[in-house]
C-alpha cells in the first residue's frame, strides 16, 4: 500500500506547521468511516480528513468539496461535544508506525482546561480513530474491539489504550550501526519489511531496486527513502502515489508541492467511486440487471430473424410437393424428386401421419407465419436497442454522478415505472440537482449530469441567446454559458472542457465539441433520454484534464 509509516510521516510533518495552535471550529460524519474537520489555524480555514475505510485508510488535509450530512450520528456528537472549540496543542507520530497522536486542549463542563488525544490508525481494516483523556483512557472509537473478540487489543471506552507493539526499528532515528547492515542475507524484500518500521511492500521493493539496478549500498538506499522528497502520483497498470518518485515502477508522474495535496488529489476520484457504489448499489444493479435482460432479448429476437433468411426455400418445397403429388403414398416421411428451380435431385422431410396435401399446406402455413413475422422482430429489436441505449445512457451518467444525481437517475425510473416507488418517499423538489461553475471571466456555466437535469437546463432554463455545448456523437451531458455571442476564448475552452470530462470520451483525447445558441435546439419527441437535434454550430477539439475540473470544483 501506498499509505505507510513514511507517507504518514510527510503527512504529519506538514500538519505540525499548518494546524498547530489551531481551533477545531467543526466536525461533520460523511459515512460510517469518513470524518471532516474544519480547523481555523495561521488566519486560513483548513479541512482535515480521516477515514478509517478498509479499503482506503488514510488522513490528510483536504481542498476537495464534500457532500456533508445534516443528521450527524452519535459518534460525531460525541466528537463535537468533546472537541470541537479545541486547540491543537501538538501533533505526533508512534515512532514511524501508522499511528498519529493529536493533543486537543479545551475546557470542559466545569470550566476546567483538559487534554483530549485523537490517536488514528491507519492500519488497513483495522483502522480507527480513537479519542482517549490525557492519560490514554478510551473514551469513544469509531470501531469497538472487544475483549472477548480475541484480538490483540482491545478498544472500547474504559479501556486503556496500548500502540500496536513492534521491535521493528524506526528508520528515521537509525544509526546504521544496526547488525542487520552487517549480514547481506538479510538485504531482500522480505526482511527490509519485517526489520523497518513502516515500510510497505512498495518502498521495500524500491529499497532492493536501488540496491540491486542503481548499485547504492543498504545503508545509502534506506538513507534515500528516508530523505527523498518528492510527492507523486505514478499513473501505470496501477496507479499509486508516494512521498518521492519510485523508480521501480513505470509510468508516467505527476507530481506536487505537498504530500497533503498529493494523497487528497489521488483519492478524491477513488472517493467519489466508493461512496457511490454504496449509496446507489441497489440502482446501478437494477440497470446492470436490465441491460443483461435487453441483450438477451436482442440475442434471441435476432436469432429468430435469422430463422427467416430460407422463406423461399420453405416455400419451394410446398409446391414441389403439389408438384409431385403422385410420387408421395400415405405414410411416407420424406419425397425425393427433381427440383425444377435448380435443377437438381432433393429431399424434402414429411409428416408420415398427414396426407401430400395436408403436407403442402404445412409448408406454406410456416412460409406465411415466418414472412408476417419479420416486420414485427424488427420492430421489436429496434425497441430493445433503443431501450438499451437509453440504459447505457444512464449507465455512463451514474459514472460521473453523486448521490444527489443518482436519487434523480431513480426518480426518473420510477417515472417510467421500471421501477416502484417507496411508500414513503418523498415528492421530487421541482428543481432537479445541476451543477454550476463559474469561469476565470466571471461567467456562470451550467452542466447537467443526468436526463433531468439535461432536459432542465436545455428546455426551461435556457435562453434563446446563451451558448448550449455537448459532445458530438456521443453521450454527454448538456453545457449550458449563460451568456451570448461573442465568448471569450476562456469561456469556450473551459465549457468544452466540462462538456468533453462530463460524456463518454472523458479518457479519450481531441474530444470534438459542439456549441450553438439555445434557439437552434430542438427536443427529439418520443425519445426517453434528454435527446435534442441542432444546427448552426460550431466544433472545437478539446483534450478533457481531470485536475481542471477538479480546480475549478475548488473555486466554487
Amino acid at each position: 500500500m501506498s499509505y505507510d509509516g513514511v507517507t504518514l510521516h510527510h503527512i504529519l510533518q506538514e500538519l505540525k506547521s499548518t494546524l498547530t495552535t489551531g481551533r477545531i471550529t467543526k466536525i461533520y460524519q460523511l459515512n460510517n468511516y469518513d470524518l471532516l474537520f474544519f480547523i481555523y489555524a495561521q488566519n486560513n480555514k483548513h479541512q482535515l480528513f480521516f477515514s478509517a475505510s478498509p479499503n482506503y485508510a488514510r488522513m490528510h488535509l483536504t481542498t476537495m468539496p464534500q457532500e456533508r450530512p445534516q443528521n450527524p450520528p452519535n459518534f460525531c456528537m460525541f466528537l463535537r461535544k468533546h472537541l470541537e472549540g479545541g486547540l491543537i496543542e501538538q501533533i505526533t507520530q508512534n515512532e514511524n508506525d501508522r499511528v498519529a497522536i493529536i493533543d486537543v486542549r479545551k475546557r470542559d463542563e466545569l470550566g476546567d482546561i483538559v487534554t483530549k488525544k485523537i490517536i488514528y490508525e491507519a492500519t488497513g481494516r483495522h483502522s480507527n480513530l480513537i479519542i482517549t483523556d490525557e492519560h490514554f483512557k478510551i473514551l469513544e472509537a469509531i470501531k469497538h474491539v472487544m475483549p472477548f473478540e480475541d484480538a490483540a487489543r482491545t478498544v472500547y471506552p474504559g479501556a486503556i489504550y496500548q500502540f500496536p507493539k513492534t521491535d521493528q526499528i524506526n528508520p528515521f532515528t537509525l544509526t546504521y550501526k544496526e547488525d542487520f547492515f552487517e549480514d547481506p542475507n538479510n538485504f531482500t524484500n522480505k526482511n527490509v519489511r519485517q526489520t523497518f518500521m513502516g515500510f510497505s511492500p512498495l518502498v521495500a521493493k524500491e529499497i532492493i531496486y536501488l540496491f540491486e539496478e542503481r548499485n547504492l549500498s543498504m545503508k545509502e538506499a534506506i538513507k534515500h527513502v528516508t530523505t527523498s522528497y518528492n510527492p507523486s502520483i505514478i499513473k501505470g497498470k496501477k496507479d499509486i502515489f508516494y512521498a518521492f518518485d519510485l523508480e521501480h515502477i513505470k509510468g508516467t508522474r505527476e507530481t506536487f508541492p505537498t504530500m497533503n495535496q498529493c494523497v487528497d488529489r489521488f483519492y478524491y476520484k477513488r472517493d467519489q467511486i466508493n461512496q457511490l457504489k454504496q449509496q446507489s448499489k441497489d440502482v446501478i444493479k437494477f440497470i446492470d440487471h436490465k441491460i443483461e435482460k435487453l441483450n438477451d432479448k436482442i440475442d434471441k429476437l435476432s436469432t429468430d430473424l435469422s430463422k427467416t433468411s430460407n422463406l423461399e426455400d420453405i416455400r419451394k418445397k410446398g409446391e414441389l410437393i403439389i408438384a409431385n403429388l403422385h410420387l408421395i403414398k400415405k405414410g411416407d416421411n420424406s419425397l425425393t424428386c427433381h427440383d425444377y428451380y435448380e435443377d437438381k435431385e432433393v429431399t424434402i422431410q414429411l409428416d408420415e401421419t398427414k396426407t401430400p396435401v395436408q403436407n403442402s399446406e404445412r409448408y406454406f402455413k410456416k412460409y406465411k407465419k415466418r414472412k408476417a413475422s419479420i416486420p414485427h422482430l424488427n420492430k421489436q429489436i429496434k425497441l430493445a436497442k433503443k431501450e438499451r441505449s437509453y440504459f447505457e445512457n444512464l449507465q455512463h451518467q451514474i459514472a460521473h454522478a453523486t448521490s444527489k444525481d443518482v436519487e434523480e437517475i431513480k426518480e426518473e425510473l420510477i417515472h417510467y415505472k421500471y421501477m416502484k416507488a417507496s411508500k414513503s418517499k418523498k415528492k421530487m423538489k421541482t428543481k432537479p440537482n445541476y451543477e454550476k461553475f463559474i469561469t476565470k471571466d466571471g461567467v456562470e456555466i451550467l452542466v447537467g449530469k443526468n436526463n433531468l437535469q439535461n432536459d432542465y437546463i436545455t428546455n426551461k432554463l435556457a435562453k434563446y441567446n446563451e451558448v448550449w455545448f455537448h459532445v458530438q456523437n456521443a453521450p454527454g451531458s448538456h453545457v449550458l454559458v449563460r451568456k451570448a455571442f461573442p465568448l471569450s476564448e476562456n469561456t469556450i475552452r473551459t465549457a468544452a472542457m466540462l462538456a468533453s470530462y462530463f460524456s463518454s470520451l472523458r479518457d479519450s483525447s481531441s474530444v470534438p465539441v459542439d456549441y450553438c445558441e439555445a434557439r437552434y435546439i430542438k427536443k427529439i419527441k418520443g425519445k426517453m433520454n434528454s435527446n435534442v437535434i441542432y444546427s448552426n454550430q460550431k466544433t472545437i477539439y478539446i483534450d478533457p484534464e481531470e485536475s481542471f475540473v477538479i480546480e475549478l470544483r475548488k473555486q466554487k
